[in-house]
Parts: C-alpha cells; structure tokens; sequence
C-alpha cells in the first residue's frame, strides 16, 4: 500500500489550487505510486511529489513530466504553470521595480541612452568602422532593418567612444550625459555630439540640434577616437521619420538640403523664428532603416551624391557579441548570468530578426524575477519568455487602436501570421503530432521559454508593397515601433515566429479563417507567380474562379494589395476582352451564316428561274 501523501498547507492561493489539481490529475489516473509515476514520465519520484507539495513551484519540465504521466493535458498544463509562474513572479517584481529603480542593466525594449553608456556592450568593431568613416566622410549613412540596434549604437555607443563632454544631449529631450562604455574609456576633451529626431516638423528639431553644438563649440577639443578638432558631429536618429511622419515634401526637401549643407559646411538658411547658433562645419551621422535609403536617395539626389560611398551597414550581432552584450551589463551590477538562459538568448537572436528589443526587454524582465544574484532560465520562463511579452505588447497596442485601424492591424497579422502553412501544422493548419509539447520519443519538450514544441510555423517575409492600402501604412509603422513586425529593405515580417500561437487574439483570427486564409495565400501566389512570368496573360484567371475572388474581395472576405489588386484588375480586364472577342467572334459567325443563308437563297432562287424558263 503505497504511503499517503501529507495534507496541503491551508489556505486557497494559486500554488495550493495548482498543487491540488496535480493530484486530482494523479487521482484520476488511478493513484500510481510515484515511483510508477517516475518511471512512465523518466523523472525521479522525489521531484514529482515535491511538485504536488504545494510548497514551492515546480519546473515547467517536470510539471510536464508529472502530467504525460498521469494521462494529462501537455497543452493545457503548459499554459497554466506559465500563467501561474507569471502571477507568482509579479509580485517579487513589483517590489523589486522600486527598489531596483535606476540600477537595471538593461533599458528593456527601449534603445540605449547616453546616460546608459557604461553597460553598452557587444558593438566595439561596428563603432571602429563607424568612427573610422566618421573621420574620412563628413556624412555617413548608418543603415540597417528594424530591431538591429541602429539607435542604441548611435545614442550611447558613439557619444562615449567620441568622448562627447556631458551635457551635449539630443533635441528631442532624451537623457543626456557620456560614459565609458562600450568596453572603452571615454577620450580625453571628446566631441560635441547633437542628436535628434525629425519628427513631423525636421527643420525645427535640426535648428535646436544645431543651437546645442553652437553652444559648445568652443569647448571642442581633438578627439583620440573621432573626426578632428572643430568638427562637432549631429546625429539624425529614425530617419526614416522624414518618410514616415513628415507630411510636408517641401519641408522635408529643404530638411535635406540643409543636412548636406552642414557636412559641407555651406551656409544654410534656418526657419524663421528659431534662433540658430550654427558651427561652421559638422559631420552628420543620418541613421535609416533600411527600407527607406532606396526612396530616400531618390527622392534627393545631394543626399544620395554625399552618401554613395558612406554607407554602414548594421546586421545582426555575432554570437561573440551577443554574449558580451548579455553578461557584461549584468557582471557590471553584480549579477551573473546562468549559461542554460545565455545558450537560450544566443540562440534565439541568431535566428529571430530584429530580436535585439526582444532579448533586452526578456533580460529586464528575468533580472526584475532574478534568484539572489543570478539571472536565470527558470525566471526567464517565468516572465513567459519572448512568447509572453509580444502577446501583451501585441494585446495593448491592438486595445490602443481606434476601431478602423483595428480592422488594418488585424489585416496586417493575418497576412504576415497566415503567410504558409508551418512546419509544425498538417494541411488544415491544425497542430502536428509534434505539437502537443513531447519529443518523438514521447517525453516532455523542456520548455526554454521560446515555444519549444508549439506550432511555430515556416513564414516568409512580406512584401512591403503588399501594404498599402490607404492607412495601412501608418498602422504598420506603429506595428514596427512596438517591435511586433521589422522591416528590411522592401519586405515585412514578424519579429518573432511564435507570435501567432503567443497572442491568443491572432491565434483565434487564424483559427477562424482558415479557409480564407488558404484562399488568400493562393491568390497571393497566383499573382507574384504572374508578376515573375512577366505579367503573362495566361496566368491570368478566368471564369467562375474570377468571378467567386472579385466576389470575395468586394465583401471583404479577402484583401486584395499591391500586386494582388493589380493582378485582380488584369483578370477582369482580360475577362472583358475575352467577352468582346468572343461577341465579335459569335457576331462574325453569325455574318458568315447569314451570308451562307442568302447565297443558299439565290442559288435556288436562280434554279427555279432556269425551271420555268425550260
């Protein structure tokens, strides 16, 4: 007779109702022993009761371990030990926030500040090459896709590698101050450095800019590391701003003119009203996301002249510097970092794009959820890794949106979250056997926190010209600011492949058009199909199939962008050609038989007359 277990401690918390329906679980399934238990589900007895205890929680893996076992639910436990572990860990995090305010090493999905200069790590060899152009180019174009750290490096890498003296800060109000980040002193004397941001109205946000280096212009002395003495540096971050938010295409031309004319020191006119206390020449370091340098060179033609051959590209980080830029921050607070969680991150960023918000905003997290000194996998998991924080960030932007651009952002997701069938769903999109969170062999997938055994799916990436239906494109570019979508060059994709199983709301639009969203990817292939074959017309559709579309389109059912309405547009145009052919054809038959019938007529006419005559 197999030892009774000892009564749960008293009381209705969730570690307690978790413990109890763990043994109900094990009720249910007739009671085993634990060692039985241990056994089916390869875990030692020990562990498995101590998670029933009701003491403390248990890992994920071996709440998992106890509930294949006990014939459970994986999905649905899942679930609950992450909601659960998120609810347990909110409230050491609360009180921990407020003591720990202004001691983070990380800035969370935020970018790096100058203030954050000293826990800036990872990008030595792309601020060398930075610098390094800096000092032969008097403009250089820091270019990169969303998520790639472009602002970071620019706000608090290159004001502490120029040794910038305190104070010179940005015109849009951002925290102001220089350190030794970076893994670098700060040079002796150092450079002048202005940032700003443009805005909806640029010219006023660059007069500012300038008014600051005006001011300490005469402090300037010769930077080790930067350009030479007497040439104070302005950084235009998020310039694809002037795109973005920037309505006014004269205001943007003259924001431009004016940029060049600073780097090459020609006078510039400033806006009436704002008192501009310009040096006479400054470098300029202009940062653009990548897909807006095309539409930018074009639209100016001095711009693209200036920076032909200045352009820096910013990509991912090597694993080398991920790592530093995951540790050294929290070695300089006095925390460590468990190598299971630093394989996690390393990992993950090396195949996710723009994952750099991500891993910073996981790490806040975890060090808010930290054991003693120790930045963990299990608080990690706990904060419900990556998955967790795009499903609120996803919830709170999509509740923040008016009930128009509601309906574009759910279209957005829909066509980036139902791009192709994932590796981890079958033909109807529903979930492998794989999916039920065990490896082939039948065990328990450990959890890292990234979605291990979920359906994650195989997406493309999106055409950027696939969105741009009216108001969509603003809606997109909240989507990438809230680090949810990132661009690069012309196409889109979502910052994380788990997101359409992390946010129940998109894992329940994609449940819900299943078959719509099959019939969307097939018109979606349909017409880049026709788009690469030259615009054949014999890709075009025809008939029912067209006319079931342009039904389906019309009702919103379906939504047809970019190269889809145009493929849609050749279709019906075709369509109606081939009518008007078929009615000149049907018409020229019937000529041909009405002539046939009246010859037929006067040959037997002339017969009858030849009968009489004889």
């Amino acid at each position: 007779m197999p030892r009774r277990e000892s009564p749960l401690d008293p009381g209705d918390g969730p570690l307690l109702s978790f413990a109890g329906d763990l043994r109900a679980l094990r009720e249910r399934a007739g009671c085993p022993p634990y060692r039985q238990l241990a056994l089916r589900a390869h875990c030692s007895a020990a562990s498995l009761s101590v998670a029933a205890g009701g003491r403390r929680l248990p890992s994920l893996a071996v709440t998992l371990a106890y509930v294949q076992a006990c014939g459970g639910d994986v999905r649905e436990w899942r679930h609950r030990w992450q909601l659960l572990a998120a609810e347990l860990a909110a409230d050491t995090a609360a009180r921990r926030r407020v003591q720990d305010a202004g001691r983070a090493p990380y800035p969370g999905a935020a970018a790096f500040e100058a203030a954050d200069a000293e826990r800036f790590f990872g990008r030595e060899a792309l601020l060398d090459r930075l610098a390094a152009l800096l000092a032969e180019r008097r403009l250089v174009i820091l270019s990169g896709p969303s998520g790639a750290g472009k602002s970071s490096l620019v706000r608090a890498g290159l004001p502490a590698r120029l040794g910038g003296p305190p104070g010179t800060g940005a015109a849009t109000g951002g925290r102001t101050g220089a350190g030794g980040g970076a893994g670098r002193p700060p040079a002796d004397g150092g450079v002048p450095v202005a940032l700003l941001t443009p805005g909806e109205r640029p010219m006023e946000a660059y007069a500012l800019a300038l008014a600051r280096l005006g001011q300490r212009v005469g402090e300037t002395a010769r930077g080790v590391f930067g350009p030479p003495a007497g040439d104070p540096v302005l950084v235009v971050d998020q310039g694809e701003q002037l795109r973005t938010r920037c309505r006014d295409a004269a205001e943007r031309a003259r924001f431009l003119d004016a940029l060049v004319a600073t780097a090459t020191g020609t006078p510039g006119e400033a806006p009436d009203g704002l008192p501009v206390a310009a040096p006479a020449r400054c470098r300029v370091v202009l940062v653009l996301r990548s897909d807006q340098c095309g539409p930018l060179f074009a639209e100016h033609q001095g711009l693209a002249e200036a920076g032909r051959h200045a352009v820096l590209s910013v990509g991912r980080p090597a694993p080398d510097e991920l790592r530093r830029a995951i540790t050294e921050p929290a070695l300089r607070s006095g925390c460590t970092v468990e190598g299971a969680l630093l394989a996690v991150l390393i990992s993950t960023a090396a195949q996710q794009p723009g994952a750099l918000p991500l891993v910073s905003a996981a790490l806040l997290e975890t060090w808010r959820r930290r054991s003693g000194n120790a930045l963990t996998l299990a608080g990690f998991q706990a904060t419900g890794g990556f998955e967790g924080a795009l499903a609120r960030t996803a919830e709170a932007l999509y509740n923040g949106l008016e009930a128009a651009d509601q309906a574009r952002a759910q279209a957005v997701f829909l066509r980036l979250g139902g791009e192709l069938p994932g590796a981890g769903e079958d033909a109807a999109g529903g979930a492998t056997a794989l999916g039920d969170g065990l490896t082939p062999g039948g065990e328990p997938v450990p959890d890292d926190g990234l979605g291990a055994g979920s359906d994650e799916g195989t997406r493309k990436p999106v055409r950027r010209a696939e969105f741009d239906d009216p108001g969509v494109p603003e809606v997109m570019e909240r989507l990438i600011r809230a680090r949810l979508v990132m661009v690069d060059r012309d196409t889109v994709e979502l910052s994380h492949h788990a997101l359409p199983q992390a946010w129940p709301r998109l894992r329940g639009w994609l449940a819900e058009g299943r078959e719509a969203l099959g019939e969307q990817r097939r018109l979606t292939a349909a017409a880049r199909g026709w788009a690469a074959g030259d615009r054949d017309p014999e890709l075009l559709y025809r008939g029912v199939r067209l006319e079931q579309l342009m039904r389906q389109v019309a009702a919103g059912e379906l939504a047809a962008a970019g190269i889809e309405r145009a493929f849609l547009a050749a279709s019906a145009r075709a369509a109606v050609a081939d009518r008007r052919r078929a009615q000149r054809q049907n018409l020229a038959v019937a000529g041909v038989a009405a002539a046939g019938g009246a010859l037929l007529a006067l040959a037997g006419g002339s017969r009858i007359r030849r009968a009489w005559r004889w």
